[in-house]
């Protein structure tokens, strides 16, 4: 699909809400954080948008075409993009990224730069980019990305304009029902342990590893939904569990749940032995 129109077409509402507003006005915001909701072409999408920013403000020495073609190959001298390599974003990546905005734009407009995985900023890396965010450079832009923008600190939050992505594939009823099983026996950990269900969950919801990773994904939308109704967030076919559900849990419960889910989940990445780590997984989600 042609990047021209993607977001029109695949973001309806943050297009209209969003993309054309900003286009009527010219005005734009410092930072950004961009919510994905781990849509499938997450990255074509925040180039889409990036490309809407450098056209308000594109100079005739480039034209759309070539502006196009530039962000597509990621060879814009104008745009940065951190890609985290590790569990954590490190003081050092920021510094050399903040370094790269020494010189002016070389097309004479915006200068942008992404940041991707945004929750992956602890507190001693957030502290080096926070100034860039309090006291933004002209005509520099950031945008940060997130899956879940409640696994992201506070005051990095607080110092950017937040966007969402609507994932049309995320809707309660995609649930399959092993998920909905470990959601009540979640639920029912503070009246009856979890490891006495061990051999149940082991056997019949998390047997083997391709599937233990989806149902933790599903768990994540879980946690996003309820969060996002406590938040007071539009959420689109939302059914009646929610309300049922948000009743049960808090919202520090759901933040906890978020951070176990997310740090088992990059385990299950590697060669891990799936009995050990069930062991681990069960024991650390009684502590929420």
């Amino acid at each position: 699909m042609n990047r021209s129109n993607i977001l029109e077409i695949e973001q309806p509402t943050f297009y209209r809400t969003v993309v054309v507003p900003m286009k009527q006005t010219k005005k734009v915001q410092h930072a950004y954080l961009i919510e994905t909701n781990q849509v499938e072409n997450v990255e074509e999408l925040v180039l889409a948008f990036v490309e809407e920013l450098f056209q308000l403000k594109n100079s005739s020495s480039i034209s759309k075409e070539q502006l196009h073609h530039y962000i597509e190959n990621r060879s814009f001298p104008d745009l940065k993009i951190l890609e985290p390599t590790g569990p954590v974003i490190k003081k050092e990546e920021l510094l050399a990224l903040k370094d790269s905005f020494l010189e002016k734009a070389v097309y004479g407009g915006y200068q942008i730069y992404i940041i991707q995985q945004a929750e992956k900023l602890n507190t001693s890396s957030a502290n080096t980019i926070l100034k860039f965010l309090e006291e933004p450079e002209e005509n520099i832009i950031a945008i940060l990305t997130t899956a879940h923008r409640y696994q992201v600190l506070e005051t990095i939050l607080s110092r950017c304009q937040i966007l969402t992505f609507q994932d049309k594939k995320e809707t309660p009823t995609d649930f399959r029902p092993a998920t909905e099983k470990l959601i009540q026996f979640i639920l029912n950990r503070k009246q009856e342990d979890l490891m006495l269900s061990y051999q149940e969950i082991q056997e019949q919801i998390l047997s083997n590893k391709e599937t233990t990773i989806a149902i933790l994904n599903e768990l994540k939308q879980f946690c996003s939904f309820v969060l996002k109704y406590k938040y007071q967030v539009q959420v689109e076919n939302k059914h009646e569990w929610i309300e049922k559900y948000q009743a049960n849990w808090t919202e520090e419960e759901l933040l906890h749940l978020l951070e176990i889910l997310e740090k088992k989940g990059q385990e299950l990445q590697f060669n891990v032995h799936l009995k050990a780590w069930l062991d681990s997984f069960l024991l650390e989600v009684m502590e929420v």
